[in-house]
């Protein structure tokens, strides 16, 4: 079965909301109107009876009663009376009543007790006694009271026809029966119509996100209002569709830069195979091939390991170590491997110490990083220059500083200096034959382990990269992975 859409759900909520305040204020429009009504009538019904009772009890015999009850009431508009003696029998009755054809019943099996009626003077009058009775066809409201007459105890009756305040009530009803449906069925069109119009920028987000593919990330989705609903949904698309850009963006240049780096030795590799296989050659220049067939395969084989280290981090595959590090062993053992290396382009080595501490983390991958570090600072740093590491405890952090007196980076190159595969320019250097992953490296597993790693430079005085990890005590209360570069 298939589901409504969102445009018919509003629109049926609409109408169930709207239908149900419709019959509510139809049923309290009706019942007001009728309890209003019936007031009146009623209050008609009190000011005739005290008229009749104040004739009763004025009159001084019984034929002088009669005739000014005749005189007043035989044709009364509205109104019916009578009044009967203790014997039930008919003391006065107006015309329209007898053409009738009413029988009333005794006042002993009169309805509800009123209190008495205003402007009523009879000293022997009861309570006022209100019934609604059905005869024939009709209804009628009857006031009954028992009063006292010049020849003795009465029965006072005025009735009034409810033939006319049916009529209304149900001309009041059948009008709700007929005008609520009908506006029911224009708020639903009414009701669909907004609903299709409110629902309209979200056919065009749809139009438009169908468009975009992998080769139109740079389109977005229009954004009339940035501040209701809609909008916000819309700036949330185009902020999610912009990052899918960037990472499409970032993919393509990792893999076009992949292949330039792999295709580089793989052409060295083929053009010394074929030379050596064009005519036969001495064992020593058979040797000369193999060494450097070695040598851009241990380059491949280097930058493989490399690649597959950012896979596997960027997938959340590399495993992680939560072994306690001592760093001062640590970084003492790194220096003083890359003391060698310093010789070479005799630059002076230094390490600097706050005390030691211990951090949560894989001994291995914290090597690698200062290791890359340290290689980087002695490879731009020239004869005679210094590289000095140094590590101090700040609040509940490790602070560790990379610095050398190297030609520096250009201030341009700084935010993109831990891209992958990017590289200043070769000619600043003749030792530059990395591949430009050292740094991605460092950064990567910085950043895995919950710490952060920025860099300051100088062209001509120097880099300084700065490592901030989490000591264990702020790893109990800080989650991992929430550093940036």
């Amino acid at each position: 079965m298939k589901r409504p859409t969102i445009r018919w759900k509003l629109t049926l909520w609409y109408a169930g909301v709207l239908a149900v305040v419709l019959t509510l204020f139809s049923g309290v429009v009706y019942f007001t109107m009728r309890h209003q009504l019936l007031g009146r009538i009623d209050q008609g019904l009190d000011e005739e009876l005290a008229d009749v009772l104040s004739e009763v009890d004025r009159a001084g015999d019984s034929a002088g009663m009669l005739k000014w009850l005749h005189r007043r009431f035989a044709h009364h508009e509205g109104f019916d009376f009578e009044i009967t003696d203790a014997h039930g029998r008919r003391v006065f009755v107006n015309p329209r009543l007898v053409e009738r054809g009413l029988s009333f019943a005794p006042a002993s099996t009169a309805g509800s007790t009123r209190s008495s009626p205003a402007g009523s003077t009879s000293q022997d009058a009861e309570a006022p006694r209100l019934e609604t009775r059905n005869v024939g066809s009709a209804g009628w409201r009857i006031v009954t009271v028992e009063a006292r007459g010049p020849d003795g105890p009465l029965t006072v009756r005025v009735a009034r026809s409810l033939a006319s305040f049916e009529h209304e009530m149900r001309e009041l009803l059948l009008t709700f029966l007929l005008v609520a449906p009908l506006t029911l069925l224009a708020a639903v069109g009414g009701g669909y119509v907004l609903a299709d119009r409110a629902l309209r920028p979200v056919q065009e987000m749809s139009r438009t996100a169908r468009r975009i593919t992998a080769d139109r990330l740079h389109e977005r989705i229009a954004v009339d209002n940035p501040h209701d609903e809609l909008g916000t949904l819309a700036v949330t698309l185009n902020e999610m569709i912009e990052r899918l850009e960037r990472s499409f963006t970032e993919m393509q240049r990792f893999t076009a830069d992949a292949a330039h780096e792999l295709r580089t030795p793989l052409a060295v590799i083929r053009n010394e195979a074929e030379v050596a296989l064009r005519s036969a050659r001495s064992p020593e220049e058979y040797c000369r091939v193999l060494e450097n067939l070695l040598e851009e395969t241990d380059r491949l084989s280097t930058m493989a390991d490399q690649l597959l280290f950012l896979c596997r981090q960027d997938a959340g595959l590399q495993p992680k170590a939560n072994g306690s590090v001592p760093m001062a062993e640590l970084l003492a053992d790194v220096v003083s491997n890359m003391q060698l290396v310093a010789q070479d382009k005799r630059v002076v080595l230094s390490l600097q110490e706050d005390e030691p501490c211990l951090l949560t983390g894989d001994g291995r991958q914290l090597r690698r990083l200062f290791y890359n570090l340290l290689d980087n600072a002695i490879k731009y740093t020239s004869a005679g220059g210094r590289v000095s590491v140094t590590s101090r405890r700040e609040a509940d952090s490790l602070i560790v500083v990379v610095a050398d007196t190297g030609i520096g980076i250009p201030v341009e190159h700084l935010p993109r200096i831990f891209d992958r595969f990017y590289r200043i320019d070769p000619a600043r250097s003749d030792e530059l034959d990395g591949a430009g992953l050292g740094l991605s490296i460092c950064c990567s597993i910085v950043r895995g382990m919950g710490g952060k790693i920025s860099v300051e430079s100088a062209v001509g005085r120097g880099t300084k990269f700065t490592v901030r990890l989490e000591l264990p005590e702020a790893s109990e209360t800080q989650p991992h992975g929430a550093g940036t570069v």
